[in-house]
Protein backbone atom coordinates (compact mmCIF):
# COMPACT_ATOMS: atom_id res chain seq x y z
CA UNK A 1 0.00 0.00 0.00
CA UNK A 2 1.30 3.25 -1.30
CA UNK A 3 -0.42 6.92 0.11
CA UNK A 4 0.28 8.81 -2.88
CA UNK A 5 0.33 13.08 -2.87
CA UNK A 6 0.90 14.55 -6.21
CA UNK A 7 0.25 18.39 -6.55
CA UNK A 8 0.32 20.49 -10.34
CA UNK A 9 0.10 24.09 -11.41
CA UNK A 10 -1.91 22.91 -14.51
CA UNK A 11 -5.42 22.75 -14.97
CA UNK A 12 -7.34 19.51 -14.25
CA UNK A 13 -8.54 18.60 -17.79
CA UNK A 14 -5.21 18.73 -18.85
CA UNK A 15 -3.65 16.52 -16.40
CA UNK A 16 -6.00 14.05 -16.80
CA UNK A 17 -5.62 14.25 -20.60
CA UNK A 18 -1.97 13.51 -19.35
CA UNK A 19 -2.47 10.48 -17.57
CA UNK A 20 -4.84 9.00 -20.23
CA UNK A 21 -2.53 9.29 -23.15
CA UNK A 22 0.03 6.87 -22.30
CA UNK A 23 2.20 6.79 -25.54
CA UNK A 24 2.77 10.46 -24.28
CA UNK A 25 3.63 10.09 -20.76
CA UNK A 26 5.68 7.21 -21.68
CA UNK A 27 7.89 8.32 -24.50
CA UNK A 28 11.34 7.80 -24.74
CA UNK A 29 11.01 5.56 -21.34
CA UNK A 30 12.19 1.99 -21.69
CA UNK A 31 10.79 -0.89 -19.99
CA UNK A 32 11.72 -4.37 -19.49
CA UNK A 33 10.76 -6.58 -22.87
CA UNK A 34 10.28 -9.42 -21.00
CA UNK A 35 8.01 -8.31 -18.65
CA UNK A 36 6.15 -6.33 -21.13
CA UNK A 37 4.90 -3.35 -21.50
CA UNK A 38 3.04 -1.32 -18.92
CA UNK A 39 -0.61 0.19 -19.84
CA UNK A 40 -1.94 2.71 -17.76
CA UNK A 41 -5.96 2.44 -17.91
CA UNK A 42 -7.24 5.23 -16.47
CA UNK A 43 -11.21 6.12 -15.36
CA UNK A 44 -12.60 9.13 -13.84
CA UNK A 45 -15.70 9.98 -12.51
CA UNK A 46 -17.18 13.25 -10.33
CA UNK A 47 -13.89 13.66 -9.24
CA UNK A 48 -13.24 10.15 -8.69
CA UNK A 49 -9.78 8.86 -10.23
CA UNK A 50 -8.98 5.31 -10.97
CA UNK A 51 -5.35 3.70 -12.44
CA UNK A 52 -5.12 0.44 -13.23
CA UNK A 53 -1.85 -1.34 -14.68
CA UNK A 54 -1.84 -4.15 -17.36
CA UNK A 55 1.79 -5.71 -18.87
CA UNK A 56 0.66 -6.07 -22.20
CA UNK A 57 3.03 -7.49 -25.49
CA UNK A 58 4.46 -10.15 -23.28
CA UNK A 59 4.42 -13.81 -23.90
CA UNK A 60 1.66 -14.98 -21.35
CA UNK A 61 -1.49 -12.36 -19.99
CA UNK A 62 -1.09 -10.58 -17.29
CA UNK A 63 -3.54 -11.98 -14.73
CA UNK A 64 -3.82 -9.77 -12.32
CA UNK A 65 -5.95 -10.98 -9.67
CA UNK A 66 -9.76 -9.87 -9.60
CA UNK A 67 -8.64 -5.87 -9.33
CA UNK A 68 -4.94 -6.30 -9.54
CA UNK A 69 -3.26 -3.27 -8.88
CA UNK A 70 -4.67 0.00 -8.71
CA UNK A 71 -4.72 4.01 -8.03
CA UNK A 72 -8.06 4.77 -6.00
CA UNK A 73 -8.34 8.67 -5.25
CA UNK A 74 -9.33 11.69 -6.04
CA UNK A 75 -8.14 14.57 -8.24
CA UNK A 76 -9.07 18.35 -7.80
CA UNK A 77 -8.47 21.57 -8.62
CA UNK A 78 -8.37 24.52 -5.77
CA UNK A 79 -6.64 27.98 -5.65
CA UNK A 80 -4.86 27.43 -9.53
CA UNK A 81 -3.28 23.98 -8.24
CA UNK A 82 -4.56 20.52 -9.07
CA UNK A 83 -4.15 17.83 -6.46
CA UNK A 84 -4.00 13.92 -6.62
CA UNK A 85 -4.22 12.18 -3.55
CA UNK A 86 -5.55 8.32 -2.67
CA UNK A 87 -3.46 4.99 -2.08
CA UNK A 88 -1.98 2.10 -4.61
CA UNK A 89 -3.32 -1.19 -3.67
CA UNK A 90 -2.66 -4.65 -4.50
CA UNK A 91 -4.80 -7.47 -5.09
CA UNK A 92 -6.75 -6.17 -1.77
CA UNK A 93 -9.47 -9.02 -1.95
CA UNK A 94 -6.80 -11.84 -2.09
CA UNK A 95 -4.58 -9.92 0.84
CA UNK A 96 -7.87 -9.93 2.81
CA UNK A 97 -8.28 -13.55 2.40
CA UNK A 98 -4.34 -14.07 2.91
CA UNK A 99 -3.85 -11.76 6.47
CA UNK A 100 -7.38 -13.74 7.46
CA UNK A 101 -5.72 -17.13 6.98
CA UNK A 102 -2.07 -16.02 8.13
CA UNK A 103 -4.16 -14.94 11.69
CA UNK A 104 -6.31 -18.26 11.75
CA UNK A 105 -3.11 -20.38 11.36
CA UNK A 106 -1.08 -17.96 13.82
CA UNK A 107 -4.13 -19.06 16.04
CA UNK A 108 -4.23 -22.42 15.50
CA UNK A 109 -0.31 -22.81 16.50
CA UNK A 110 -0.87 -20.64 19.65
CA UNK A 111 -4.09 -22.86 20.88
CA UNK A 112 -2.47 -26.55 19.60
CA UNK A 113 0.81 -25.31 21.17
CA UNK A 114 2.87 -26.26 18.42
CA UNK A 115 4.68 -24.75 15.36
CA UNK A 116 2.91 -25.06 12.08
CA UNK A 117 4.99 -23.89 8.80
CA UNK A 118 1.63 -22.94 7.15
CA UNK A 119 2.59 -19.21 8.36
CA UNK A 120 5.84 -19.18 6.82
CA UNK A 121 4.63 -20.85 3.08
CA UNK A 122 1.90 -18.64 2.72
CA UNK A 123 4.45 -15.51 2.66
CA UNK A 124 6.74 -17.20 0.41
CA UNK A 125 3.70 -17.70 -1.60
CA UNK A 126 2.20 -14.39 -1.59
CA UNK A 127 6.35 -12.51 -1.95
CA UNK A 128 6.55 -15.02 -5.40
CA UNK A 129 3.18 -15.06 -6.85
CA UNK A 130 2.87 -11.18 -6.73
CA UNK A 131 6.44 -10.21 -6.96
CA UNK A 132 5.27 -8.48 -10.86
CA UNK A 133 2.04 -6.83 -9.02
CA UNK A 134 4.13 -5.55 -6.13
CA UNK A 135 6.02 -3.83 -8.81
CA UNK A 136 3.15 -2.17 -10.84
CA UNK A 137 2.61 0.27 -7.76
CA UNK A 138 6.22 1.75 -8.65
CA UNK A 139 5.31 1.98 -11.96
CA UNK A 140 1.68 3.58 -11.06
CA UNK A 141 3.73 6.66 -9.32
CA UNK A 142 6.29 7.01 -11.34
CA UNK A 143 3.43 6.85 -14.39
CA UNK A 144 1.65 9.54 -12.61
CA UNK A 145 4.23 11.46 -11.80
CA UNK A 146 5.71 11.84 -15.28
CA UNK A 147 2.63 12.64 -16.25
CA UNK A 148 2.72 15.81 -14.22
CA UNK A 149 5.91 16.42 -15.21
CA UNK A 150 5.56 16.62 -18.72
CA UNK A 151 2.60 19.15 -18.80
CA UNK A 152 4.64 21.05 -17.20
CA UNK A 153 7.99 21.12 -19.17
CA UNK A 154 5.64 21.67 -21.91
CA UNK A 155 4.24 24.59 -20.18
CA UNK A 156 7.33 25.73 -19.69
CA UNK A 157 8.25 25.33 -23.20
CA UNK A 158 5.10 27.48 -24.22
CA UNK A 159 6.40 30.40 -22.19
CA UNK A 160 9.62 30.76 -23.25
Amino acid sequence: MKIIKIYSTSPKNEVLSMLKDNDATNKNVRFDEKKGTPFIHVTEKDGKLKLRCEYVGRATKDNAFLEGTSFRGSIKERNGRTEISGVILTAPIFHLIFFAMFAFFVIACIVNGSFNVVPICLIVFDIFMYKDEFGKQGIIERYMKRAVRRIEERESYDND
